[in-house]
């Protein structure tokens, strides 16, 4: 009997394994793989902004004349107030391109 007894208790440790081991492999095996069909959306959208032309306007671009004095009023009349006035300089100012104008994309969400 006693070996049955034995048998018994190594049939029953075994079984136990058994059971442990089936338990550890059913829960790795409930982690399923499986595939589906699936859209990918590869849009990229932008905001479009235009960009105005750039521009640099120099105020002493073509020089004419320098600064130079005058004098204003009547000298050849007694008692007569005259000036000795300063004259500033002259330029033509001109006008360069920096930037043309055009269209920049900002990269945004699409919605």
């Amino acid at each position: 009997m006693t070996i049955h007894t034995t048998n018994l208790a190594l049939a029953a440790v075994l079984a136990a394994a058994t059971v442990a081991t089936a338990v550890g492999f059913s829960s790795d095996a409930e982690a399923r793989t499986f595939t589906a069909d699936r859209y990918v959306n590869r849009d990229k959208c932008y905001k479009v902004e235009k960009i105005p032309q750039l521009i640099e306007y120099d105020t002493k671009g073509i020089f004419v004349r320098g600064a130079s004095r005058s004098w204003s009023g009547n000298m050849r009349r007694g008692g007569s107030i005259v000036t000795n006035k300063y004259n500033d300089p002259v330029y033509i100012r001109t006008v360069r391109v920096l930037e043309d104008q055009h269209y920049t994309l900002i990269p945004t969400s699409c919605r």
